[in-house]
């Protein structure tokens, strides 16, 4: 067994970990490994059900069943959010260019992804401490959207990546595409 060490932690740092929560079986060490990339030790836990597929980093609730297809390939997710996130980190891989793009949209108060958690909210930046969330490299992204905002960014971000949605690029939930 790995050596722990017993840390404090304020309730804002324990709330965040538990917002990385997967998994009910996952410890707070598992969460945090996870969300500072770092390797699993060999050996350390069973493969749980989070390895099988993949999903989101940092999905919240199980609501429906959500698909990522990027020009034919599938990527599941377990929420609208864990869908979003999945698309943007697919096409950042795919387009090195492409937050730094996708940076510059934006709707009437909020931009689409930023590197700076308060710089999401235009209109109320006392959002970010409830809904900006990690997406990697330094950026944040919004994840208080409806389904029907999620789809407009979702065009947006294929549209700049020279992808046609619902041909190269789609969100699914229950195969349907939103």
């Amino acid at each position: 067994m790995a050596r722990l060490k017993q840390i404090g932690i304020d309730v804002q740092v324990n709330a965040a970990i538990e917002k990385g929560r997967r998994l009910f079986s996952e410890t707070e060490n598992d969460i945090l490994r996870r969300l500072l990339r770092l390797p699993t030790p060999p050996l350390s836990r069973p493969p749980t059900e989070a390895s099988s597929i993949p999903v989101a980093e940092r999905p919240s609730r199980h609501r429906g069943l959500w698909t990522v297809e990027l020009r034919g390939k599938r990527l599941a997710a377990s929420s609208l959010k864990g869908a979003y996130e999945v698309l943007l980190l697919e096409l950042d891989r795919a387009f090195p260019a492409f937050l730094e793009q996708f940076a510059q949209e934006k709707s009437r108060s909020r931009r689409f992804v930023s590197r700076t958690p308060k710089s999401l909210y235009l209109a109320s930046p006392a959002l970010a401490e409830y809904h900006a969330m990690p997406l990697g490299d330094g950026w944040y992204f919004d994840t208080n959207l409806s389904t029907a905002q999620v789809a407009t960014r979702a065009r947006v971000a294929a549209r700049l990546c020279g992808l046609a949605y619902g041909r190269d690029v789609r969100i699914l939930n229950h195969l349907q595409e939103i």
